[in-house]
């Protein structure tokens, strides 16, 4: 496996020493997120709570999600699928530190979540010459694999800690896919997607929950208190009335969430993300196919409305404002009441030039 250093020794340590920035603020928020600009260049876009840019890393490939280290220093952005090359950026630095590639006859599946103490990376990839899903553990400082486990399905996509800080909650899509043939879908008359609860330290696989619908499938996930709010994405006939957002807590069970008629169509059979607010109770859906972003009271297991926004995707929840903050593919960065979920359009900003991809991560203070 490779291991490319992209920053000089001192980037590195003074990222993780977590060394200030010269010159930036030390009470703004920081997100990050993938993006491509007009030319067809991608990158990792680092910006603050007032949407202004503070850097813009270049990746090799089209970023898909960036997962943040615990102490916010480092971030690691995993290309879309079916990516093989993944890349570490230094957020105090705002450059590329490393990168690394998946090992032969595996690829990346976009996702990826460290551990409490931040010694280990979970990242989710697929064994095509066997059409199965991997875990593999990966040391945060040198992304060396340590150890891998099966994820309990087929295309595993996002994966979330659970509530108890031990288990990890695994989105297996149910989808096959090959390299060879990267956005086609080669087994949808045999899906069986799940939500699969895993032992972090044995691999254990404790609990697997399938949703009612076998080509719903089974793509995002949030922390809900005891239990995960889980996002689909239907594979069937447009005509098809299939519940889209989920709730486990437990026993191989997808409790679906109550949703009115008209919002389900909008939806469009397409979720592409979800952030959560655990003081309210409160999550939001973005739905890119539909235009739409969706509100839901998860204590009370029903959908509260949605609000229309064009190709609206990333998502994170802006834990100290008390909002959420929304990304689209026309370069917008939206707020939302965590409260009660009103638009914040005083707080709207625009990177003119930039199409943000599909995830967004709150990272720490700059």
């Amino acid at each position: 496996r490779r291991l490319a250093v992209g920053c000089s020794r001192r980037a590195v340590l003074a990222a993780a020493g977590g060394a200030a920035l010269g010159g930036a603020p030390a009470s703004r928020a920081m997100f990050l997120s993938a993006a491509t600009d007009a030319s067809g260049n991608h990158f990792a876009v680092g910006f603050d709570d007032a949407g202004l840019e503070r850097f813009r890393s270049p990746l090799p490939t089209r970023g898909h999600f960036a997962a943040v280290a615990p102490r916010g220093d480092i971030a690691f952005v995993a290309p879309r699928r079916p990516g093989t090359r993944a890349t570490l950026i230094g957020l105090i630095c705002g450059r590329q530190l490393a990168t690394c590639d998946a090992a032969p006859g595996r690829h990346f599946y976009g996702h990826a979540t460290y551990a409490a103490d931040g010694q280990h990376l979970f990242t989710t990839e697929n064994d095509y010459r066997r059409g199965g899903g991997v875990v593999c553990v990966r040391r945060a400082d040198s992304l060396a694999v340590v150890a891998e486990f099966d994820s309990g399905g087929v295309g595993p996509h996002e994966l979330a800690w659970c509530a108890d800080g031990r288990k990890l909650a695994v989105a297996n899509g149910g989808i096959r896919t090959h390299p060879r043939q990267p956005r086609r879908k080669l087994n949808l008359d045999r899906m069986r997607p799940n939500l699969t609860i895993i032992d972090a330290a044995s691999g254990r696989i404790i609990d697997r929950a399938e949703p009612t619908h076998r080509r719903a499938s089974v793509r995002h996930l949030a922390a809900a208190g005891d239990g995960m709010v889980v996002c689909m994405q239907h594979e069937g006939p447009s005509t098809d009335e299939v519940p889209l957002v989920a709730l486990y807590r437990g026993n191989g069970v997808l409790q679906p969430l109550k949703v009115p008629l008209g919002v389900q169509r909008r939806m469009r059979q397409y979720t592409a993300g979800v952030a959560l607010d655990p003081a309210t109770g409160r999550a939001l859906v973005t739905c890119p196919r539909g235009n739409l972003v969706t509100f839901w009271d998860v204590r009370a297991g029903a959908c509260m409305g949605a609000q229309r926004l064009n190709d609206c995707a990333g998502i994170a929840l802006d834990a100290r404002a008390g909002e959420f903050v929304v990304t689209t593919g026309h370069g917008l960065i939206v707020r939302f009441s965590a409260a009660d979920l009103a638009l914040r359009r005083e707080r709207l900003a625009h990177a003119r030039g930039l199409r943000w991809d599909n995830h967004l991560a709150a990272a720490r203070a700059v």
